[in-house]
């Protein structure tokens, strides 16, 4: 007993410690949440206004392409005054092109006209060197006639933007479709600077076409703004969150996991807090799709955790520690009194239980017993009435069983009672049918949702005779032998559980009084009735 207690108290420790180091673990997940949340938000909101930003863009070209349209012939003055104009308030635009459209049967005439204001101009395309050559023939051309700031640009003047199939993608897209159209990101430095950055595609009409036919007849030609990522980013990502938070800014395309443009490191002294990393909802503008990804940096989250989830552990374990010295104390009387209570518990358990089997079951055969079979009865009669089905009764009763115990004596009659009901009870195949030990040598069976029950009454009578249990020869029978009736309630509207019975009953004595070892049956509510067995 003694080691008992000892262990007990021990227990309550280890519970103690358990609990202390639960409560404060709930705790410190509690303040990851809360940093998490924090996470998402700081997150969520560089996203959009990164999204703002991106979509002011958007509206700064929209009220180029107006006052564009405003002028009838657009030459190099009238280009670089508007352009620069929008770059001086923007300066996250790195360029400003002007590209124009050119059947291929006109591209000679094209080409002199444009050499007035540029000498040696002609259409070009790159190499597969990445050197600028004259374009080949075809059918329609896209050539950069203006483009702001021109000093550093200028090598480009006359570049064919439909010489490259992805470009020439997004182009018919923005034609198309009257729309603003990004292109993938992509370094600079390939054909104008060493930076990351996007081109932004806007289609410019003659008139305002409504339709896609007059869209493809009308178009003047594109406009285009080269956008630095960088300089995009750092003017819409609040500085507080750039200081704490790693940002990868990634353009989603063909590639689900995304390509990642642009990189924010806070913090390159220690790893990030990858569990904690975030991903924002989708950034949408100009037919691109790109998503913010944040990692917190361990500064940010160790400035936003609190020692509470440490002293929470250390008073729990103080406090568990004087309970458990006081429960030591106490242990022993528990322990016999939980014994007692226990022990008590089970009797009155065990008790309840024969008490529950004694008043349903039969005594001699363990099937149910008459009164509980009743209760059925009457329960399985409202259900049928409720939902509309039918349902059939069996009352058996073994032949000569009175003689048969006169012969053989009570022992051996108890004993093929038991065998015949068991024989019965093999015959019944679904779970809901109720077999129940009906009077002293008379057997029920209760079949719910069964229309016509006398095949399986016909089944009991063949398991019986399978039995072959001997009998008086002077009866005139060399084996015991069962009758039945049954019957079946098509209509239970206007029947209970007493009518059943007394069919059932009724149909017995026909077959008791038409020379036993045979079943009667009765169907209610039919006027055609399937054929009687026996």
């Amino acid at each position: 007993m003694a080691k008992k207690v000892l262990y007990s108290t021990i227990i309550t420790v280890l519970v103690g410690l358990f609990f202390s180091f639960l409560a404060a673990m709930s705790l410190h997940q509690s303040e990851q949440q809360s940093i998490k949340h924090e996470i998402q938000k700081d997150v969520e909101n560089a996203a959009l206004s990164l999204g703002r930003e991106l979509n002011i863009s958007i509206e700064l070209l929209y009220a180029l392409r107006t006052q564009l349209i405003m002028h009838q012939d657009i030459d190099e003055t009238s280009f670089g005054r508007l352009a620069d104009s929008v770059m001086d308030r923007h300066p996250n635009i790195r360029a400003m092109e002007w590209a124009e459209f050119v059947l291929g049967d006109e591209r000679e005439l094209y080409e002199s006209e444009a050499a007035l204001e540029f000498a040696l101009f002609e259409i070009v395309e790159l190499s597969a060197n990445g050197d600028l050559v004259k374009a080949t023939s075809r059918d329609r051309y896209f050539p950069v006639r203006y483009i702001t700031p021109y000093e550093v640009n200028q090598r480009i003047l006359g570049f064919d933007l439909a010489s490259r199939q992805s470009m020439e993608e997004a182009l018919e897209m923005s034609w198309y479709r009257g729309v603003p159209i990004a292109t993938p990101a992509m370094r600079l430095k390939r054909e104008f600077e060493d930076n990351s950055g996007f081109l932004m595609l806007l289609p410019v009409f003659y008139g305002d076409p409504e339709t896609d036919a007059d869209r493809q007849s009308a178009l003047r030609g594109f406009l285009l703004a080269l956008f630095d990522v960088e300089d995009i980013f750092e003017l819409a990502i609040n500085s507080t969150v750039k200081e704490s938070i790693n940002l990868e800014l990634l353009d989603v395309g063909l590639n689900t996991q995304g390509d990642v443009i642009y990189q924010n490191v806070v913090d390159l002294s220690e790893p990030p807090v990858t569990a904690l990393s975030y991903t924002s909802t989708p950034i949408y503008f100009a037919g691109r799709e790109w998503l913010l990804k944040g990692t917190p940096s361990p500064s940010y989250v160790n400035s936003r955790m609190s020692i509470y989830p440490h002293l929470i552990f250390f008073i729990g374990v103080l406090i568990f520690t004087l309970l458990a010295y006081l429960l030591y104390m106490l242990q022993h009387r528990a322990l016999t009194v939980q014994k007692h209570v226990d022990a008590k518990t089970r009797e009155l358990r065990e008790a309840n239980k024969k008490l529950e089997k004694m008043s349903k079951s039969d005594g001699l055969t363990g099937y149910c017993n008459r009164d509980y079979f009743e209760e059925c009865i009457q329960a399985e009669v409202k259900r049928t009435q409720r939902d509309n089905l039918a349902i059939s009764l069996i009352v058996i009763e073994i032949d000569n069983m009175s003689r048969y115990n006169t012969k053989h004596g009570r022992v051996v009659g108890d004993k093929a009672i038991r065998l015949i009901g068991q024989a019965v009870s093999d015959t019944l195949k679904r779970p809901g049918d109720l077999l129940a030990r009906y009077g002293g040598e008379t057997f029920a069976i209760l079949l719910p949702n069964t229309k016509d029950g006398a095949p399986i009454a016909q089944l009991c009578i063949a398991a019986v005779k399978t039995l072959k249990l001997p009998f008086d020869k002077e009866v005139g029978s060399q084996i015991m032998t069962i009758s039945i009736g049954g019957v079946s309630v098509l209509n239970s509207d206007e029947i209970d559980a007493t009518k059943v019975i007394a069919y059932a009953e009724i149909a017995l004595g026909k077959a008791i009084n038409a020379g036993r070892d045979q079943c009667s049956w009765i169907y209610t509510e039919e006027s055609k009735q399937p054929p009687i067995g026996g």
